[in-house]
């Protein structure tokens, strides 16, 4: 829904507002730019969401905006947020909240909140956050320069939120965060519907990107020196070709057809994708990470329980027999590769029986790391018509056991890499030591060497000699 909510006009700032004044009159009036007006955008949640404002920072350079790195310096504040988890809605409306004083001596700063979170509230944002001047759900993102230049105009509080399943215009702005690592949306939206999650109502239903323009975006990521891309999607096994679709062989997917186009580009030295849902990970995907020379060895396959009682009610699509043979293919095909996960606890109904089989699978397993969360109800999602009856200091000792018992398993499966020689791609310097580099592996682990920042974007060989459960410590070989 597009819904403008009339301020009515300061009349201090009559002159100001007048019409035959014009738009740079209103901007110097609140102490803005005539011509540049500067934009502070914060984001919280997942990768895609830094690709979101990625490509809402694009538009806003395109259109004349300027981007600033602090609130107190900017004309207009955006934050994106993810909806996933309550503790990051939370932190956003905290962050929001907190601008209260300085809204209140610039009464021309435009605050605004978009992605999941402004999808999922809608207008109860601006009576969460009185601050906010607009709200922007996952569809409207692209008409986001106009919707701050409407308030610019005219003052009024603007709610757009009625495009959740359009996809996003084609090409999109080139501006990239970094320098040599990119994401890449393939698809968005989901069609799962698991029962604990709100992604399709926030994002909307799946809709594949056409492989050609995907295709099109990674060219240019070469030749503008990127050498690593990360392929993103809701679910990035269910991509769907959409255009120019050649004739397939029933043992080929769309995701693996699109990977191998990828593989063939010039320049391009690492793919990655995430995430992947296990109902549609196959053998066919883990041949490919195993034969295409620059998709990473690096598979995130997310759990969230081992108990089949507990994945059905999470309406999961595969039981813990189905999860095990597809960790154990995975492994077979790729024995060095890495293997990540989610898991959650504490959904509604969780017995200790079921949590142990989630411990039981960690350990049969032996992931490489794992992102661990506890159940809360995420409204509109289905598991909220369930009664929450996992008490919070339970969830929080199962979370807690699960984070030791990873933590261990994770210092192992680090230790079986002491004395090899890995490539590493350096990502600068790390922590306070101005002589340590960072990096990651292909299996997507954390490198700490010494190294020379000159090294950054460079692929180096490191030789590991000791680790700890979230890192490997080495020297360059």
């Amino acid at each position: 829904m597009l819904n403008k909510k009339k301020a009515p006009p300061d009349p201090k700032q009559s002159k100001i507002l007048s019409p035959k004044n014009g738009l740079d009159n209103f901007r110097l009036g609140f102490g803005m730019s005539p011509k540049c007006p500067a934009v502070y955008l914060k984001t919280f949640g997942c990768q895609m969401n830094i690709r979101d404002s990625e490509f809402v920072t694009g538009l806003l350079l395109d259109d004349g905006f300027r981007m600033v790195d602090s609130p107190e310096a900017a004309d207009v504040i955006i934050f994106n947020s993810c909806s996933v988890r309550k503790h990051a809605e939370e932190r956003l409306f905290g962050n929001i909240c907190d601008l209260a004083g300085l809204k209140k001596k610039r009464p021309g700063l435009i605050i605004g909140l978009m992605g999941c979170t402004a999808q999922n509230y809608k207008d109860e944002a601006l009576t969460k956050a009185p601050m906010l001047d607009f709200v922007c759900g996952t569809g409207n993102e692209k008409d986001l320069p106009q919707l701050v230049g409407d308030i610019l105009k005219d003052r009024c509080r603007i709610v757009a939120a009625d495009k959740v399943n359009e996809k996003k215009p084609e090409p999109m702005p080139e501006y990239r965060e970094g320098t040599f690592k990119a994401y890449v949306a393939i698809g968005e939206g989901c069609d799962n519907f698991c029962s604990y999650c709100i992604v399709p109502y926030v994002r909307g239903r799946e809709r594949s990107r056409r492989a050609e323009d995907i295709i099109k975006e990674v060219k240019d990521l070469a030749v503008r020196g990127f050498k690593e891309i990360t392929l993103l999607g809701q679910n990035v096994n269910s991509y769907k070709l959409t255009a120019n679709r050649s004739p397939l062989t029933a043992k080929t997917s769309d995701f693996v057809r699109l990977l191998e186009q990828i593989n063939s580009i010039k320049g391009i030295e690492r793919i990655r994708f995430m995430t992947s849902h296990p109902k549609d990970a196959s053998v066919e995907l883990f041949k490919a990470m195993r034969d295409l020379d620059k998709v990473c060895e690096h598979l995130h396959l997310p759990l969230q329980s081992g108990s089949d009682r507990i994945l059905n009610k999470m309406s999961r699509g595969y039981t813990q027999k189905k999860y095990l043979e597809l960790a154990g293919d995975y492994k077979k095909t790729l024995p060095e590769g890495s293997l990540t996960t989610d898991i959650l606890v504490g959904f509604p109904s969780e017995t200790e029986k079921d949590f142990k089989a989630t411990v039981m699978v960690m350990e049969k397993v032996g992931f490489d790391s794992a992102f661990t969360f506890k159940y809360s109800p995420r409204p509109p999602a289905r598991s909220c018509a369930l009664k929450d009856d996992v008490k919070s200091e339970v969830k929080e000792k199962r979370l807690k056991t699960i984070i030791d018992i990873q933590c261990k398993i994770s210092e192992v499966r680090n230790r079986a890499l002491v004395g090899k020689t890995l490539e590493v791609l350096v990502d600068g310097h790390g922590g306070r030591d101005p002589h340590k580099l960072t990096g990651r592996t292909r299996t997507n682990k954390t490198a700490i060497f010494s190294g020379d920042g000159k090294l950054t974007g460079r692929s180096v060989n490191v030789k590991i000699g000791s680790v700890t459960p979230y890192a490997l410590l080495g020297r360059m070989a």
